[in-house]
């Protein structure tokens, strides 16, 4: 996600286009709080978006997915407990009225998905190198013939 900042920010990657489609990031805590890089988290969605609309708490303040922690992989009565959990965050998304949210985190990514079933939030959770990759400008000499 830094590299991905700092390449866009510096033009080493060009975007032919952003998002119309209001967006939002999540925060993961492992990501933001834990190494320090909520600023550069939502200037990446920024860079993407031209909707980006910020959750009420954010960076270091936001909410928790409930994903995290080792609890994805976990079934059964687990499952139950993290979408419970993740109801403040699938809220948080729906203030928003964003239809694609940015996130940085595998863990995240599934937690949120599972949300947007869950409360029918209506959302497409996209990692920022998928987003990346469906915006980006591909140089002329980086394309391949074609036979």
């Amino acid at each position: 996600m830094e590299l991905f900042h700092d390449y866009i920010r510096d033009g080493k990657i060009r975007l032919r286009e952003k998002f119309k489609e209001p967006t939002t990031v999540q925060d993961p805590c492992n990501v933001v709080r834990s190494g320090g890089l909520a600023d550069k988290n939502r200037r990446l969605a920024e860079f993407l978006s031209e909707d980006f609309r910020p959750m009420k708490y954010q960076g270091n303040y936001n909410f928790c997915c409930g994903g995290g922690g080792g609890a994805m992989p976990m079934g059964g009565e687990m499952r139950k407990y993290r979408l419970r959990c993740g109801k403040i965050k699938a809220e948080q998304i729906r203030d928003t009225g964003a239809k694609i949210v940015f996130v940085p985190c595998h863990n995240c990514i599934d937690q949120l998905r599972d949300l947007s079933k869950e409360y029918d939030l209506g959302i497409r959770a996209i990692h920022f190198k998928e987003a990346i990759t469906e915006l980006m400008e591909i140089p002329q000499e980086m394309i391949p013939e074609e036979d």
